[in-house]
């Protein structure tokens, strides 16, 4: 049976304050998905970025984040969670620096893409370093609600401070304030936060993740290229890519179900409830970050709007997220939690309905603020 070890002695510190630390890695984490959406623009006219490769942006970041998001817990299982937490946060701090000093479209991208590697490696450990510093119960409950509470704010704060640093000084600005954060960090969290290990099964997927990536990667490229009216959904191009793409997720799932301590274990989507919640949220956070994509492109292009104006007019979006997560956290408590989710879904459905009567000649007022 696998039993997670300290690997040295440390001294006895606050489990508050190894709270504080790895909140503030998840922070930055977070905050990263969202905050170059404002910056979408400004990072355009600066580095000759086209329409289509504009999205890889963001796309570099996410999908490298959660294609090796599993192969980041595994890792800190395996090699201990402080250690892997701090290497992550090391390669997301110095990819952040790489960032600000791209020169070229394919610099920024690549460093995405290597940050959102590193986020990959911070998000699972940090999270074990909580289940492992607070004893199951209250005290660990009111940590991970901290933990929840600051993994939403990240997203809706990362279009405020994204659009405040890339007019006020620049957006470069967006991926340097991350360098001195996660220097903080990096200096407390080596004195501060023990190294965990789970003592078992030594098995590491690395194939698995590159598979998962790759896969998820290109098909993702064929999509955006199936979009562009010069190449089309029987491009040469778009055909490649999508067959490689499945090609790569069947390679996935075929390794999934014979490696002995695979990253997915294929039996859990079995279960019903799981699956569900997991198709839902796919739904959720795909329609949420393409709702932050096209809006921040939109209401600086069309409405002319500042990098820091429209970081403001996400700020609804801020305070319904805020006050959708409370209000559901206590309806769960009384209600079904199947009619909770029905009940949001059908809520953001109704908005992202109200979003497609949005044409050149609309006002946030009358369309944007509603949805």
């Amino acid at each position: 049976m696998a039993v997670a070890s300290p690997t040295r002695t440390k001294r006895e510190v606050n489990p508050w304050v190894i709270l504080t630390l790895v909140c503030m890695a998840q922070f930055m984490v977070i905050l990263d998905a969202t905050v170059v959406n404002v910056a979408l623009p400004s990072i355009k006219r600066g580095l000759n970025f086209s329409d289509t490769d504009l999205q890889w942006i963001v796309n570099g970041y996410t999908l490298t984040f959660g294609g090796f998001l599993l192969l980041g817990g595994r890792a800190g299982d395996l090699f201990g969670r402080q250690r892997i937490f701090l290497a992550g946060l090391v390669i997301f701090s110095v990819a952040s620096l790489v960032n600000g000093l791209a020169q070229s479209p394919t610099m920024l991208i690549i460093g995405r893409a290597v940050q959102g590697f590193g986020g990959a490696l911070i998000s699972p450990a940090a999270l074990s370093i909580i289940t492992t510093t607070f004893e199951e119960g209250e005290r660990r409950n009111r940590a991970l609600g901290v933990w929840s509470a600051i993994a939403a704010s990240g997203a809706a704060f990362g279009l405020l401070i994204g659009g405040a640093l890339t007019q006020a000084i620049s957006w470069r600005w967006a991926f340097f304030i991350n360098v001195p954060v996660a220097a903080i960090t990096i200096v407390l969290s080596w004195r501060l936060v023990p190294d965990t290990r789970v003592r078992g099964d030594r098995g590491f997927d690395i194939l698995g993740a590159v598979l998962v990536t790759g896969g998820l990667m290109s098909i993702v490229y064929a999509l955006a290229k199936a979009a562009n009216p010069a190449e089309g959904w029987t491009s040469g191009t778009v055909l490649a890519f999508g067959g490689a793409g499945v090609a790569l997720l069947v390679l996935f799932l075929m390794r999934e179900a014979r490696f002995r301590a695979p990253l997915v274990r294929l039996s859990i989507f079995r279960i019903r409830s799981l699956s569900a919640a997991n198709s839902a949220m796919l739904l959720v956070a795909g329609g949420m970050f393409a709702m932050f994509y096209f809006a921040g492109l939109y209401v600086q292009i069309v409405l002319g709007y500042s990098p820091f104006t429209a970081g403001l007019a996400f700020l609804p979006v801020c305070l319904g997220i805020g006050v959708g997560a409370g209000v559901a956290s206590q309806a769960v408590k009384s209600i079904d939690v199947r009619y909770v989710g029905i009940a949001g879904m059908l809520i953001a459905a109704a908005g992202f309905f109200l979003l497609q009567r949005i044409s050149l000649g609309s006002g946030y007022v009358d369309v944007l603020l509603p949805a």
